[in-house]
Order: C-alpha cells, then structure tokens, then sequence
C-alpha cells in the first residue's frame, strides 16, 4: 500500500527541501530516496569538494615530473608541502628509476 501511494507522489505534494531535492534528482530517484532512506537518518551528501580531492590528486601525479612542484603548486593553488605529499611516491619512483641508458644490475 505504501509503494502505491509513493507512486502517486508527485512534485507539486512537495515543499521546502523536499521539493528542491525532487527538483534537483527527479522524482523517481526522490520516490526510490525516501522508499530506501526516507526516516532513517542514514544518507549524508558530501560537498562536491571533498568527492574531488582523489580526482585533483590523481591529475597532480599525472602530470607531476620530478621538477614541477612548484608549477604544480601554482596551477592548484596548493601549498609545497601538500603537493609533494601528493607526489611522495612517484618521487620515489622516479629517483628509483635508472637514468636513460644506464643498466641496472639485474640487467646484466
């Protein structure tokens, strides 16, 4: 019974920020919302922010050379310390990594 009158839910029953939720993920996303979360108290929605820090650091390594932290710092607005925190281990690898044309011992 409740699942038929979910159903009958519509746009213009909603108020407030029910109905911009409605407005913003449609209705039956907003149906399945409150069928499966509606009263509990489970659902947290982060800031967009926060969901695009893995992404910005991603992009940071990417591009990230072994000299360019200090243009790194300027494209991101980041600080030195936190951009080589985002580089630590690809710093390492490139230190690691055998100069052009230099063998290694297992190369032998």
């Amino acid at each position: 019974m409740r699942n038929e009158l979910l159903n009958e839910l519509k746009l213009e029953d909603l108020q407030g920020e029910a109905r911009e939720l409605a407005e913003t993920i449609g209705m039956d996303a907003f149906r399945r919302l409150v069928d499966v979360y509606g009263g509990t108290g489970r659902v947290y929605i982060p800031q967009a922010d926060k969901l695009l820090i893995p992404i910005r650091d991603r992009l940071i390594r990417d591009e990230y050379n072994g000299s360019n932290v200090y243009a790194l710092c300027k494209k991101w607005n980041l600080s030195e310390g936190y951009v080589r925190g985002i580089v630590r281990e690809k710093t390492e690898q490139i230190r690691r990594a055998p100069l052009d044309g230099q063998c290694t011992l297992f190369d032998v």
